[in-house]
């Protein structure tokens, strides 16, 4: 039988106010690059216009069929990124893709080509705990109100069905939304060395809603446990006082970034991933942690209860005095810890940036009107490897 013809390749623009060499970026990051790099290997073209940072390069062309265009920052990539695509960057797309993280680019009102939404979480919790009372009206203005009067006839895609519900409860239909997980990058962890004397570990952004003072409550609670942090954010300063307040200094080290060896090295030689978030998506560091053989406790909030199933790839807590609990057992018996670990490694087996970056290219494949293509066909649309380097190439 032959082989199906291979599909027509798409030309998409992506709006992200950061993109994966952002400083402050996290699993969102993660997501665009895996997904970006996928669809760019597979034989479509992407350009992305995005925010940019400190000694960015203001536009990056990656290969032949992937251009980063930067300008601007947190506050006002959202106008700059308006001038770039009425400038003519982008102007052939087939089809935009816009990541809204908190804030929209109010795509309905200016942009007439077609379009889909990529949703991490919805941002309520997140403004609340760094802004108190004014988060309520931030989370109004920049996210709840445009969403339930611009964006529903928009697709949406999310990562989790926890953040699907935010959606609807935001105004989007259900049917308009496509959940996928996030995938991880397999080659990138595996098992190493366990640490002989208990350790934790917490992996993220350090932003006032990750809520990692609830981890130094853990470590006052059982004083023979240690805490590696791995991360950068604006809440460190206010961490570093807090540890040495609380006398925990030869208890915590703080790694700041670290590159994926290292941070595969600490997931390794941790007995536990713990985090007490008050706002997650999903959670990418659970999966990385999974496949280095380390179960995770968290607080239940978001998708966390779905990346971790609770009472076999690690615990769920509803509070600090929960973390406590369930961090004492986990310690206490070494069968189940090691029984939690092969399982969460088994589970995260399942998850690969493949499968997430079909799905979403499916999706966009129907907003442009075409039918969706058999997984045979996407790869069938790549151009040989010999032609799909994604190294950096000369930026203008």
């Amino acid at each position: 039988m032959a082989a199906p013809d291979a599909p027509r390749p798409l030309k998409i623009l992506v709006l992200a106010d950061r993109d994966w060499t952002h400083h402050d970026t996290g699993g969102n990051g993660a997501n665009i690059e895996a997904q970006v790099m996928r669809w760019v290997e597979w034989g479509n073209h992407v350009t992305v216009v995005t925010g940019s940072y400190p000694g960015a390069k203001k536009v990056e062309q990656i290969g032949p069929r992937l251009t980063v265009h930067r300008a601007g920052n947190r506050a006002t990539v959202f106008p700059r990124a308006l001038l770039t695509v009425m400038r003519g960057v982008g102007k052939d797309a087939d089809v935009v893709v816009e990541v809204i993280n908190g804030i929209t680019f109010l795509t309905p009102l200016w942009l007439r080509k077609p379009r889909v939404a990529m949703v991490h979480h919805v941002h309520r919790e997140l403004f609340i705990g760094e802004f108190g009372l004014a988060g309520h009206a931030i989370y109004w203005l920049a996210e709840r109100l445009p969403l339930q009067f611009l964006y529903r006839r928009t697709p949406f895609m999310t990562i989790s069905n926890s953040a699907r519900d935010d959606l609807v409860r935001d105004g989007i239909p259900r049917d308009h939304i496509t959940v996928e997980y996030l995938g991880v990058d397999h080659e990138k962890y595996g098992r190493t060395t366990r640490s002989v004397e208990p350790r934790l570990i917490f992996v993220g952004r350090l932003k006032a809603y990750k809520n990692v003072e609830a981890l130094f409550d853990v470590l006052e609670a059982i004083p023979e446990l240690q805490l590696d942090v791995v991360g950068e954010g604006d809440h460190r300063p206010d961490l570093e006082s807090e540890i040495v307040r609380r006398g925990l200094s030869d208890r915590v080290v703080m790694h700041g970034y670290v590159d994926e060896s290292r941070k595969a090295e600490l997931y390794g030689r941790a007995w536990i991933n713990m985090t007490a978030s008050q706002s997650e998506g999903w959670s990418l560091t659970v999966i990385e942690a999974a496949l280095c053989g380390t179960p995770s406790i968290a607080l239940a909030v978001g998708g966390l209860p779905e990346s971790i199933v609770d009472g076999e790839t690690g615990l769920l807590a509803r509070d600090t005095a929960g973390l406590i609990a369930h961090t004492r057992r986990v310690l206490d018996d070494a069968q189940l810890r090691e029984r939690m670990g092969d399982a969460a490694e088994r589970r995260a087996a399942g998850f690969t940036w493949d499968r997430s970056a079909r799905e979403y290219l499916q999706v966009m494949r129907r907003q442009v009107g075409l039918a969706p293509a058999l997984q045979d066909q996407i790869f069938q649309g790549a151009v040989p490897a010999d032609q799909t380097s994604l190294s950096r190439t000369e930026s203008l």
